[in-house]
């Protein structure tokens, strides 16, 4: 049996097929030269062959007395009036060898008006979009590798926020339905040495399959342009062009920004526990660090054998499987989720979160049917608007903000160059850092929003961090400064609180020194431990709502 290729050898193929083809294809332009040249040397082939058939059909005729070809000129006309079927009847061929040679060249004047009619339609399909994009080189490009229904949701969303935007779908003959999108068989690389500048131009890899995508992002890394890689997994080192993100970890993100925790004991069912409930329970333990002894109760229904599995730390940062009055608690339950009726009727807010809409869909009847219930209602990825509140629908994650992450990675990485500045020593650079490290910037990034709630309370509005305008972000951070000592070092604290979870969360124990690669860290130990400069260290986190406020002043946002 033959041997299964690994990834990294398919990745190395795949580059050095990228080299090849790099080196050998050629400018856009070359490329329509030869074509025209191609064509142009059959057309002159077929030309003379009809001229040659003129030529003869008018010495043959112009023997006979009773022909009415005599010249060239009249030969020609005749051609013509046949060719377009008007047939006016005065020239004609009256010989057998005349008429013999005016069907051959007939048959001939149709293929050549044929091969004519489709070259010139070939020709304007490939000429139209050199010069569309040559017009608008100075507008941004998102260069899609697929016109697969993840790029023309998105593209549609980009088009809403930057209606500027040329959005270019490679390696297709139709741009479907819509006239703002332009279609062209050339390859990302072709249309990028097209555009002649990699400012302000984006590779998204967004086909059906996410394989292929991981595949094409490595493969376009070289190109240098900012890719995006719709992907559930991310490795752990990867070229810095590349931003990779899944469709669950946005809505998992999105959820708890828009239906933030209220009060400090929220008591939340998950029903349907796929790879959608794995990312909402995960980013629920990373933001929802909310109150001075919360204690949430997360009660889950599905199966969760293979999330406790790879969590191993999970009892160190919640009360497991028992519920706690003094902190945050998860409950696995092995029963199917309409065995407690008591419990149904007291949670806070159910969540339906079963990867199949239609699963979701059914127990969202079933519940309705014979359950009462005071809490709010949530279906996943479904248009059901009855007493539930829909999220996770496509359209609503594949947003520009969610996707490119432009001030999510600006604000990670603004934080990432505090913590280096304030922390000193051997840090290593954005660039050196694994995933997993980078990640933690990210979530902290996304914890704006509801740092903002904790400040102002129901004043907050339910926004992601990208959309809350700088003013309110101005009024939260003077909210803090009017704090007393005691009341920032609770935030603090909380502070702490979320970062150990992360930690946890991904395994990690404490260790004398930080080792990302044996995963150990010196700050997995009790806020009271730690020392007034890594107290000061884990303060950055709230210092980013003033950063954030410039930058979108900066941007007139």
């Amino acid at each position: 049996m033959k041997n299964k290729r690994s990834l990294k050898d398919r990745i190395r193929d795949l580059k050095l097929t990228h080299a090849v083809n790099k080196g050998a294809g050629g400018s856009v332009f070359k490329r329509m030269f030869f074509m025209i040249r191609r064509y142009i040397g059959i057309l002159l082939v077929i030309f003379a062959s009809y001229v040659a058939l003129l030529v003869l059909l008018v010495e043959i005729e112009k023997k006979d007395p009773n022909a009415t070809i005599h010249t060239l000129e009249e030969a020609f006309w005749y051609s013509v009036v046949t060719l377009t079927t008007i047939g006016y009847g005065d020239f004609y061929p009256v010989t057998h060898a005349g008429r013999f040679i005016a069907s051959v060249f007939v048959i001939l004047g149709i293929g050549l008006l044929g091969f004519f009619l489709g070259f010139m339609m070939e020709f304007v399909s490939r000429v139209k979009p050199i010069i569309q994009l040559s017009i608008q080189t100075a507008k941004p490009w998102y260069i899609f590798t697929d016109q697969s229904q993840y790029a023309m949701i998105f593209a549609d969303n980009i088009k809403a926020v930057r209606p500027d935007a040329v959005i270019i779908y490679s390696g297709t003959k139709d741009a479907g339905k819509t006239s703002r999108a332009i279609a062209v068989q050339w390859s990302p690389g072709e249309l990028l040495e097209r555009r002649g500048s990699l400012y302000d131009a984006h590779l998204m890899c967004m086909k059906d399959n996410e394989m292929e995508n991981f595949l094409d992002a490595i493969e376009l890394s070289d190109t240098g342009a900012p890719i995006v890689c719709l992907a559930n997994f991310t490795p752990a080192y990867h070229p810095m062009n590349i931003n990779f993100f899944s469709l669950s970890d946005c809505t998992a993100r999105l959820f708890w920004q828009q239906y933030p925790i209220k009060k400090k004991n929220e008591n939340i069912i998950l029903i349907g526990f796929g790879s959608a409930g794995n990312e909402l329970l995960d980013r629920a333990l990373e933001l929802n660090v909310l109150y001075d002894g919360q204690a949430i109760s997360y009660h889950v229904f599905g199966d969760s054998g293979e999330y406790c599995r790879n969590r191993k730390e999970l009892n160190k940062m919640v009360s497991l499987n028992e519920l706690s009055e003094t902190r945050d608690s998860i409950v696995f339950h092995d029963t199917p989720w309409n065995t407690d009726e008591k419990l149904l009727s007291e949670a806070d807010r159910i969540i339906l979160c079963s990867d199949s809409e239609m699963e979701n869909i059914s127990i969202l009847q079933t519940l309705q049917k014979f359950f009462p219930f005071r809490g709010e209602v949530y279906i996943y990825n479904s248009n059901v608007r009855s007493v539930a509140t829909p999220f996770g629908q496509t359209r609503d994650v594949l947003t520009p903000a969610f996707v490119l992450h432009n001030t999510l990675t600006d604000m990670a990485l603004c934080r990432h160059e505090m913590f280096r500045f304030y922390a000193g020593g051997d840090i290593p650079m954005w660039e050196n850092l694994n995933s997993l490290i980078k990640d933690i910037h990210y979530i902290t990034t996304d914890h704006i929003s509801l740092k903002v709630r904790m400040l102002l309370g129901d004043e907050a509005p339910n926004l992601p961090f990208d959309d809350i305008p700088s003013s309110i972000l101005r009024q939260a951070s003077a909210a803090r400064n009017e704090l007393s000592a005691e009341q920032s070092e609770a935030l603090i604290r909380l502070e702490h609180e979320r970062l150990l979870r992360f930690y946890y969360l991904h395994n990690y124990r404490y260790g004398e020194t930080a080792n990302d690669e044996i995963r150990t860290n010196n700050m997995l130990r009790s806020f009271d431990k730690l020392t007034d400069h890594e107290k000061k260290m884990v303060e950055i986190s709230w210092l980013l709502l003033d950063e954030l406020a410039s930058h979108k002043e900066a941007k007139g946002r």
